[in-house]
């Protein structure tokens, strides 16, 4: 088998049956690849949509477990594969109509640790109206996964979906999302990148990136931050282990961590309020983080390490203080 597709599932009853009719619209054959539903213990309809594709398709699987994240649903999910490569689409986005064929053509030819593509970033309004254009011609280049980290990786978009990767190169490397947390997507995505012999970027959007109000991201609260700031603990404790060069690109990506962490406390009066309780998370986490890969990180950071109530303050004035 060449190719499993791990879905986590946990209340996306509005938007789950457009994400699964878009795999089944790959024209890929039922028998190269399988499709992963774990149910984290969803509380809504969601199965109940997608009872169709359920009924008439054989190469689905449902995994059943309590509530416990996407970071867990995926982990189960990928000691349940046989494919040779994963993807993990999130349950309310799409896999744009016939583009996996040209991935797997080109994971299968150059068996890279991961299979990197693009994608768009659609409002949830405007979905239905997305017209797809003809395909021309598919670019793709090869790069170690450090030298693709160092010179094209964009430390805001550590995004899990926009990958293929190779099953056995995650388990040779012991690769595995860290349980119990939200953007369980970041050290994931830095820790395949720091390890992969050999990554294929190609030029092709095969993924729409559902933009809607009421995602994770959207609904932040004072637990998700902590869970960032856990995230930023993990990529600090990376760096011992790599040269100057990387040292400095983690950073770039644990600032941008930090940086939406604060923006989020500063721009909502409750966790404008709670600053003190993330305050004390992070110090207790790092207790002297140190980012200066720029002046501007040097200055916020030495702001935020002698005065950080006063600087998320600041920062909720974003017309005058800006991340």
């Amino acid at each position: 088998m060449i190719l499993s597709i791990i879905v986590p599932v946990y209340n996306a009853e509005q938007y789950i049956h457009t994400c699964i009719e878009s795999i089944y619209k790959q024209g890929l054959k039922e028998e190269d690849f399988e499709v992963i539903l774990v149910n984290d213990g969803t509380t809504d309809k969601s199965f109940l949509r997608i009872e169709d594709f359920i009924k008439v398709h054989d190469n689905i699987t449902i995994i059943n477990q309590p509530n416990q994240g996407p970071s867990v649903a995926r982990n189960t999910g990928i000691e349940k594969a046989h494919g040779e490569y994963i993807l993990f689409p999130d349950s309310d986005d799409i896999i744009i109509s016939n583009t996996l064929l040209a991935f797997l053509k080109i994971a299968l030819e150059s068996q890279a640790d991961m299979i990197v593509g693009d994608f768009l970033k659609i409002n949830s309004n405007n979905i239905s109206s997305y017209v797809q254009p003809a395909i021309e011609h598919i670019y793709h280049k090869q790069k170690k996964g450090t030298e693709f980290f160092l010179n094209d990786f964009n430390s805001k978009e550590c995004f899990v979906w926009r990958t293929l990767y190779r099953k056995d190169f995650l388990n040779e490397k012991k690769i595995r999302f860290i349980p119990g947390i939200y953007f369980e997507d970041i050290p994931f995505t830095v820790e395949c990148y720091l390890n992969a012999k050999k990554c294929e970027i190609v030029s092709l959007p095969f993924y729409i990136y559902r933009q809607r109000e009421n995602s994770i991201v959207a609904s932040i609260n004072m637990k998700k931050l902590q869970d960032m700031n856990a995230v930023i603990a993990h990529l600090h404790s990376l760096k011992k282990e790599y040269n100057a060069n990387i040292e400095k690109k983690i950073d770039d990506v644990i600032f941008s961590t930090f940086s939406i962490a604060i923006w989020y406390i500063a721009h909502n009066k409750e966790l404008l309020d709670q600053r003190n309780l993330y305050i004390k998370d992070i110090k207790g986490r790092i207790p002297h983080l140190k980012l200066s890969n720029s002046f501007k990180q040097q200055i916020i950071s030495l702001f935020f390490h002698l005065a950080p109530n006063i600087y998320i303050k600041l920062c909720s004035y974003n017309h005058i203080f800006r991340i």
